[in-house]
């Protein structure tokens, strides 16, 4: 994948207890990488040597190219290191029951396209946004 993209905003929470089993979640991708090449088999941008060892959740946060903001044990928000779309959606699943529900991060893409994936508690899910400038009509 080739689309450059840049976090916008966001609104990211993942409690203290919920961070170990985020972690083991990720973990859970080995073997389910999504490319095969010469390099072997990966995910987009994703070594997945660098997940599957990784001690904490913000190390394997970090391996998928994200870094992650904490006030204290509390995971608090969510910056995005890279600058392509990957699997990262993918990511979020995984990680999505582990999420605290209401939780966004907004992106853009290098078309200026604006998308956010959005946590419930249960899942991640994908949507788009709908720009209207006020003085047009609609």
């Amino acid at each position: 994948m080739g689309y450059c993209m840049n976090k916008r905003e966001s609104l990211f929470n993942i409690r203290p207890e919920n961070q170990g089993p985020a972690l083991k979640a990720i973990k859970s991708l080995a073997g389910k990488e999504t490319i095969t090449d010469g390099s072997g088999r990966h995910f987009s941008w994703v070594d997945t040597k660098d997940f599957l060892f990784a001690r904490t959740l913000d190390a394997a946060m970090r391996a998928w190219r994200w870094q992650l903001e904490r006030v204290d044990d509390e995971i608090c928000d969510i910056y995005f290191e890279g600058s392509k779309l990957g699997d990262d959606e993918l990511l979020f699943q995984t990680i999505a029951p582990y999420v605290e529900p209401g939780s966004y991060i907004e992106m853009q893409g290098e078309d200026g396209l604006i998308w956010r994936w959005c946590f419930d508690g249960k899942t991640c899910t994908e949507k788009t946004a709908k720009i209207i400038w006020e003085d047009e009509e609609e």
